[in-house]
């Protein structure tokens, strides 16, 4: 009869490593998951700050072409429009690099959560490893121990005290 309740007992710690090796193998594959969506906004991001900068560009353009209409419409002379314009360019060059700056440090910190969440997945997935090893060795050792328990002990012989 204890053969039947540890064949149960191991079924069941099979049954409980089985499963917890699953939730490793889940881990993993949801931190990489995780880690593939924020590398794909990283994309994003860089689309973004092209598309800014391109924005910024127009921009300038059209406000340099206006200052030139202006100034020729009102006779201005040829250096208060190179000022106009070297001063524009200052900022247009500044706005650019503020662009570009804070799309490194978007990606970058994209990419460190990317790093987090593969981490994250690699130290879960441990942990269900080392579960589902516990739980093998605690099931042997319940099965072992419940064969130990039933085992006849041989009689002791009376005479040989």
């Amino acid at each position: 009869m204890w053969q039947v309740a540890a064949a149960f007992q191991v079924a069941g710690g099979l049954g409980s490593a089985r499963a917890k090796r699953k939730a490793a193998r889940e881990a993993r594959r949801q931190a990489a998951a995780q880690a593939a969506a924020l590398r794909a906004e990283k994309f994003e991001v860089a689309a973004l700050a092209t598309e800014q900068h391109a924005d910024r560009m127009e921009q300038f353009t059209d406000l340099v072409a206006t200052n030139e209409a202006l100034a020729a419409f009102m006779g201005r002379s040829g250096r208060s429009i190179q000022a106009l314009q070297k001063r524009e360019q200052r900022k247009y060059g500044k706005d650019v690099d503020r662009i570009r700056q804070q799309e490194a440090r978007q990606k970058e910190s994209l990419e460190s959560q990317a790093r987090a969440a593969l981490a994250s997945g690699r130290v879960k997935s441990q942990a269900y490893k080392s579960a589902a090893t516990a739980s093998l060795l605690t099931t042997f050792g319940k099965a072992a121990a419940l064969g130990i328990s039933n085992t006849p002990t041989p009689a002791k012989d009376e005479g040989t005290e």
